[in-house]
């Protein structure tokens, strides 16, 4: 066992330990349905250097929105950078080591759960204020897809430390309700919701799917999809006045093809056909029952990695 594994096992055990005996019921449930994650995740790698930075991320997730998360992800941030400047880890588990511990986090953390749910229901009730988010939203998307056409799998790298930046200045501007700039992005916002929770699902959804795909093209679907493709379901959602879908009322066809179409056209250019529909419709069937389940912006990219592996077993 080489030193940096022995620290990184030592560092992880004496986190699960000291969460276990101070803070068990904030943790408890999310460490045991951790425990296959890291285990898979250890045999994967063969190496121990991923479990604190897995623990870490699930700690920083837990605290978002508190004084109490500077620490946790200040630990995490250097871990992480370590890392991937030494190579000790492959990008693709490293990246499932940090999005899967938030987005569980944000799944089963009562709070966010109940923050997740007011930001659905508030979703497409104001107008103007849904626009901003949508235009802000398809922007993200574009550069997005363009960090991958001109920096390759290196994009990857970049998208990470955007994603762990947004985090850290999301937390900063809700706890400083004061500032400037927190008035101009709450403007994006919807009512009563979370500042940037929306942002952060779609970025931790987002670093899953990197983490489990590797071609670029299909990124750049799985970009347009996510992050494009919802956006202009919203949009055309909240202005065209169609049918109803059959097996859900809170959804429209004008949404479902609004998001569908586009993304296959798009899908086209980079993929063939038939894996360009397939990813296209199990997306939007997944946005389409997202109030449902969880926020699209999980059920998403979870149905992009599904869609994924079929193709790749058919």
């Amino acid at each position: 066992m080489s030193i940096i594994d022995f620290i990184s096992m030592a560092l992880f055990i004496a986190t699960i330990i000291y969460i276990s005996l101070k803070q068990i019921e904030t943790f408890k449930i999310k460490l045991l349905v951790s425990i296959p994650f890291i285990i898979l995740i250890f045999l994967f790698s063969r190496s121990f250097v991923l479990l604190p930075i897995y623990i870490y991320s699930l700690i920083a997730a837990t605290y978002l929105y508190t004084i109490f998360f500077y620490i946790p992800f200040a630990i995490d941030f250097i871990l992480i950078l370590i890392s991937s400047l030494d190579h000790m880890a492959t990008l693709k588990l490293l990246l499932i080591s940090i999005s899967v511990p938030m987005l569980m986090s944000m799944f089963l953390d009562k709070n966010m759960k109940k923050y997740g749910l007011e930001n659905e229901e508030h979703k497409g009730k104001d107008i103007k204020r849904e626009s901003y988010r949508d235009y802000f939203q398809i922007g993200t998307g574009i550069i997005t897809i363009l960090v991958f056409v001109f920096f390759g799998h290196f994009g990857k790298v970049i998208i990470l430390y955007s994603v762990l930046l947004i985090y850290l200045f999301g937390n900063i501007l809700y706890l400083h309700k004061d500032y400037r700039i927190t008035n101009l992005v709450y403007r994006m916002e919807r009512e009563n919701t979370k500042l940037g929770l929306g942002s952060m699902y779609l970025a931790s959804g987002f670093l899953l799917v990197m983490g489990f795909i590797g071609s670029i093209k299909v990124l750049y679907v799985a970009a347009f999809l996510i992050m494009v493709g919802d956006s202009l379901a919203t949009i055309i959602g909240m202005r065209l006045r169609t049918p109803r879908l059959v097996y859900n009322n809170k959804k429209s066809v004008g949404g479902f093809l609004a998001m569908c179409i586009p993304s296959f056209i798009f899908g086209v250019f980079f993929i063939f056909y038939v894996p360009a529909i397939f990813y296209s419709v199990f997306a939007t069937f997944a946005e389409s029952i997202s109030n449902k389940i969880a926020d699209d912006n999980i059920t998403i990219p979870v149905s992009i990695i599904i869609a994924h592996f079929i193709l790749a077993v058919a």
